[in-house]
């Protein structure tokens, strides 16, 4: 189950307040469930009557929002050195999802790789309108467009995608992305100071090493949420990029109760999930966007995870929906 820490959840609480809405929402914890994050976003929707909300909370954030995370980032020389340091540290903030960075041509691509679950599109909007906020603050780029891709089908509420990111949103993508040019990446940040970064960047270090006994399990899925989307996935990679022997590392998560193996097949299903509840997305092609040559293993292994197949899983889905709505 992941986690998310209070500087994640006063973004919201800072936005409701400004609309005048902030006493009627619970006052959060240090620490709360993915779920529990979930359902406060939820229950604000519900409030305002706002279903952008979501968009609208990542629009108005700033990296200090992110507290010692943000500072890191607003002291790096350039947006790609920001970028990497948010990925290497965001565990700190929140385990819903990992950050993955695709550069290719003159385009370069910020992919929001889940964990384990609950995938929303409230996270995906959350996410992808705060990634663009992030970089318009950091490089001093207010009027920065940005192409912002999204697994779910076109909502109806369409037009205030393109009021967020500049640009109209792509629905119905095999991955929730943020795309922009390539040249962004080596925009100047406007308060960046090597020194400060040094300083900000040990910190965060000592705090990663404190982290508690389970870091390992998230370290790994973060790993494997980012590299399922480059296919070259193996033990060895990931323990050479924790700078460790693969027998070390499977020892470590064998102490955690859990193997490489359960965690990328956990990370497996949960994205195969994501692409067959999109029904425009074919089962041959969510066999192949998961890395497998031939639809038939695929099958297996979903039918290992689920105890149905694809097809079948998919069906079912409009009814698990309903059944939902009926207990709401």
């Amino acid at each position: 189950m992941g986690q998310v820490k209070l500087a994640i959840v006063l973004p919201l609480l800072n936005y409701l307040r400004r609309l005048g809405h902030a006493q009627a929402m619970p006052a959060p914890a240090q620490t709360m469930s993915a779920e529990a994050w979930l359902a406060l976003y939820e229950e604000a929707i519900e409030i305002t009557g706002d279903p952008a909300l979501p968009l609208r909370v990542g629009a108005a954030i700033q990296p200090s929002d992110y507290s010692m995370l943000g500072f890191a980032a607003m002291s790096c020389v350039n947006l790609a050195q920001a970028i990497t340091v948010m990925q290497r540290y965001e565990r700190l903030i929140q385990e819903v999802n990992a950050t993955g960075l695709q550069v290719e041509g003159d385009r370069a691509e910020l992919q929001w790789l889940p964990y384990l679950g609950p995938v929303s599109p409230v996270f995906m909007q959350l996410a992808l309108a705060s990634w663009a906020a992030v970089a318009r603050h950091l490089t001093g780029r207010p009027q920065q467009t940005f192409e912002a891709h999204f697994t779910f089908s076109r909502p109806p509420n369409a037009e205030v995608y393109q009021e967020i990111f500049g640009q109209p949103a792509r629905f119905s993508q095999p991955v929730t992305s943020l795309v922009f040019e390539r040249t962004l990446l080596q925009q100047a940040v406007l308060f960046g100071d090597a020194a400060t970064n040094q300083i900000l960047l040990q910190k965060a270090e000592e705090q990663l090493l404190q982290a508690d006994d389970s870091s390992i399990v998230c370290s790994v899925r973060q790993r494997i949420a980012a590299t399922l989307a480059s296919g070259k996935l193996s033990v060895e990679t990931v323990a050479e990029e924790l700078q460790m022997s693969p027998r070390k590392l499977q020892q470590l998560l064998t102490n955690e109760g859990s193997s490489f193996r359960k965690l990328l097949h956990d990370a497996l299903f949960q994205r195969a999930k994501d692409y067959l509840a999109d029904p425009t997305i074919r089962v041959s092609e969510v066999a192949f966007l998961l890395g497998y040559s031939e639809q038939s293993p695929f099958q297996a292994a979903f039918k290992n995870w689920a105890g149905m197949t694809p097809g079948a899983w998919r069906k079912m889905q409009p009814v698990m929906r309903q059944a939902g709505d009926a207990k709401t």
